[in-house]
């Protein structure tokens, strides 16, 4: 487990040496461990991931209270460490919680989640976690799009949301009323700003009765 941090620490510029004790015991307290060999326990165990305690121990500023907890900044460049949940596809600006998972590292999902319930039974594997300010890249996420059912409708959809600046991952057809048809697109965007472009340019369509984001 100290290894694993030491080469975290190391991948971002520092070492336990740089940190301090300080630090070292302001972030113990803040996970409420007694010692570093039970955190370097739970690091080899895999129940925390190093370069997530790496970022902690670099915030900058004061130490915490006791039994407050800084959430972790998620840049959306840490690779396998973190994931994003397909449930509820979270993307920059929205309001998140991150869920300690086995072999998957931290998931990140939407407060509004409905898995959340289920999760929250076991508090110990949730991290405190919200956005970077500046994230260089682009995040999927589920929009359903209900039509009036006609030829052409679901290329002039497609087409409207190119115009948006926005790629498409993956479209499916739900079938409805002979009048209506469901339209499930996985795209691709920056936040919640650019999503919002998307769907007000799809919500003026003659064709579109009805454009929701989805969610678990």
């Amino acid at each position: 487990g100290k290894r694993l941090l030491n080469q975290a620490l190391r991948d971002a510029g520092s070492s336990l040496r740089k940190v301090g004790r300080e630090k070292l015991q302001a972030t113990l307290d803040e996970f409420g461990l007694n010692n570093t060999n039970e955190l370097y326990e739970q690091l080899g165990l895999g129940e925390r991931l190093a370069p997530l305690v790496a970022k902690a121990l670099l915030q900058q500023g004061p130490p915490e209270e006791p039994g407050q907890r800084t959430p972790i900044a998620i840049a959306g460049t840490e690779g396998m460490v973190v994931s994003y949940a397909r449930c509820c596809h979270p993307i920059p600006g929205d309001e998140i919680m991150g869920y300690l998972s086995a072999g998957r590292g931290l998931v990140i999902h939407r407060n509004v989640c409905g898995n959340l319930s289920e999760f929250r039974k076991q508090p110990k594997k949730w991290i405190a976690v919200n956005w970077e300010q500046e994230i260089d890249r682009e995040f999927p996420v589920e929009i359903k799009v209900e039509v009036s059912n006609r030829p052409g409708v679901l290329a002039d959809v497609a087409a409207q949301i190119g115009d948006a600046d926005c790629n498409i991952e993956q479209v499916s057809v739900v079938e409805g009323e002979d009048t209506v048809a469901e339209l499930l697109f996985l795209i691709l965007v920056r936040d919640r700003v650019h999503l919002a472009r998307v769907i007000r340019g799809i919500r003026r369509m003659p064709a579109v009765r009805r454009v929701s984001r989805t969610c678990a």
